[in-house]
């Protein structure tokens, strides 16, 4: 006799209830994760019970490939078959309750319909069989844990709960399984993300060393030299903001434009215009300072000073270059600084003082950039290439 306990039955919404998804969308185990794997304990122990308590010779945890079927674990089988721990799916019944999804009742193999050709019969010695679905915590049929008798057998309701319960205790064992594996993953992306984070601190203070040092080389007093040097220190806070919020993987050119220039006349004064382009964690402040740099100079030398009524466009373009990679050309073009455009005739005062090296620090030797000045009678174009590192992935 052959019995499919479906989800109608009372013992077909038991198994249900005992097989029920697991809902954390953390867990991603599946059969690849147990094919071709050595035996464990915990395995071996489910098989073992089966054999005991319902009195057979033959019990295994078969996890179901696309064209075989493997052994997690077993017992009773012939010395050859133990060995292999495995067989084609012409030797499988397993693969039927995989198929089903659903329990496999067989009395009498030889005369049942769907196994009577099956070549497990007499290669392995499979009279009657007894099969449950093992399902992963999120609900995949991955294989069965069967009973199975070398004579035909009528198996009692007795028999299904035993197997039954056993495949719960299995579900337990894997549902811990995952939970070990994501907690391993886990403490590793910590200790990822702390050396990261050592990393772009130490490159932070790094920043933050040029730019004292730099203010503290210029000739102006302390007084004058204090609300500058917090300016700057604050571009770079906030442009770590923009890199926090999107979780550390950086942030887009634009954004970091925007909020370097929120403080002035942007839409009438100062125009924008480039692609989408993802910066890098370790570029993003440096580029933040080098576009705070361009926008403080313009607000008090520049375009943007009181009295003037000059004009701004910013444009920016990404390019990659053979051996190079990716690179970003900046276009800062400043119109309207009468008596005011021409070059710097010091190098020792603001803005072409300490902007100025400032700038070459960043652009030249952190990102390996080139610059070009042009002033004219109109006012400035500052032209910048520089190296970008390739984004982090999400």
């Amino acid at each position: 006799m052959t019995n499919l306990v479906g989800a109608t039955t009372d013992e077909g919404r038991r198994l249900e209830a005992i097989v029920e998804p697991h809902s954390d969308s953390r867990i991603r185990l599946t059969a690849a994760d147990l094919l071709d794997t050595e035996p464990e304990v915990a395995f071996d122990r489910i098989t073992r019970l089966a054999a005991r308590i319902i009195g057979v010779p033959v019990s295994l945890v078969s996890i179901l490939d696309t064209d075989r079927q493997f052994f997690k674990s077993q017992v009773g089988l012939p010395d050859i078959w133990a060995e292999r721990r495995e067989t084609p799916l012409s030797h499988s019944f397993c693969q039927y309750v995989v198929a089903s999804g659903e329990p496999l009742v067989v009395d009498d193999a030889r005369s049942h319909p769907l196994v009577r050709g099956n070549l497990a019969i007499d290669d392995l010695g499979v009279e009657a069989y007894l099969g449950v679905p093992i399902r992963t915590p999120d609900g995949a049929v991955i294989g069965s844990l069967c009973a199975i008798d070398h004579a035909p057998r009528h198996w009692t309701s007795e028999d299904r709960r035993a197997i039954e319960d056993l495949v719960s205790m299995l579900g337990t064992e894997l549902v811990l399984r995952e939970e070990v594996r994501f907690r391993r993953e886990a403490e590793e992306q910590a200790q990822l993300l702390a050396r990261e984070m050592a990393h772009r601190v130490k490159n932070s203070l790094a920043t933050v060393q040029a730019i004292v040092s730099l203010s503290l080389r210029s000739r102006q007093p302390a007084e004058a030299i204090r609300p500058v040097l917090l300016e700057r220190l604050g571009s770079l806070a906030k442009t770590q903001s923009l890199v926090m919020v999107a979780d550390w993987r950086g942030a887009s050119f634009a954004a970091i434009v925007a909020s370097e220039i929120e403080h002035y006349d942007v839409g009438t004064r100062i125009r924008t215009a480039g692609p989408e382009v993802w910066i890098a964690p370790g570029d993003a402040v440096t580029i933040g300072m080098i576009l705070h740099e361009l926008a403080t100079n313009a607000a008090k030398y520049g375009a943007l000073a009181p009295g003037r009524e000059g004009t701004i466009d910013i444009d920016w373009q990404e390019a990659t270059s053979e051996g190079e990679g990716r690179r970003l050309c900046l276009t800062w073009r400043e119109d309207g600084r009468p008596g005011t455009s021409a070059a710097p005739e010091s190098d020792d005062t603001e803005p072409s003082g300490f902007g100025s090296e400032l700038l070459d620090k960043l652009i030249v030797r952190q990102l390996a950039g080139r610059i070009d000045r042009d002033w004219s009678d109109r006012g400035l174009v500052f032209t910048a290439d520089f190296a970008i590192s390739e984004p982090m992935s999400a």
